[in-house]
């Protein structure tokens, strides 16, 4: 992104006062632990490597307040929608999508119960989900 760019969008969200919108690298969040509500990620788990992917999501993990709740948007995996299988299998060899074959059968359950967080709930929305995490 351009800093035009992020000077405008701060521009107009400066209205939203009580919400604060940073840039950074995920595996090196530059916040206090459980300094954070809520913590959101769309469609960046899929692009990162395996083990990159479990360094983010514990340090999205570590800004979460207790109380907290994380929200990821991607993707459909295999299995959550069995017709669409065949197809999500073949889209990386379409695309380029380096890591999204790992993606595809990513625990995220288990990564999150490695971070202290509780999985509540996938809702499926056609070819995505959200994966809702909560800190207790």
């Amino acid at each position: 992104m351009s800093e035009a760019y992020i000077a405008e969008a701060r521009r107009h969200l400066k209205r939203w006062c009580w919400i604060n919108f940073i840039i950074a690298n995920g595996e090196a969040i530059p916040l206090e632990d459980q300094s954070q509500d809520a913590v959101t990620s769309i469609f960046m788990f899929h692009e990162l490597p395996s083990e990159v992917r479990r360094v983010v999501f514990r340090e999205l993990a570590r800004v979460l307040k207790r109380g907290g709740r994380l929200v990821l948007v991607d993707s459909l995996q295999i299995g959550d929608e069995p017709d669409y299988d065949g197809m999500l299998e073949l889209f990386p060899q379409s695309y380029h999508e380096p890591y999204y074959v790992s993606y595809l059968r990513e625990d995220f359950g288990a990564m999150a119960t490695a971070c202290g967080l509780t999985y509540s709930r996938d809702v499926n929305a056609f070819v995505s989900k959200v994966m809702v995490f909560d800190k207790l």
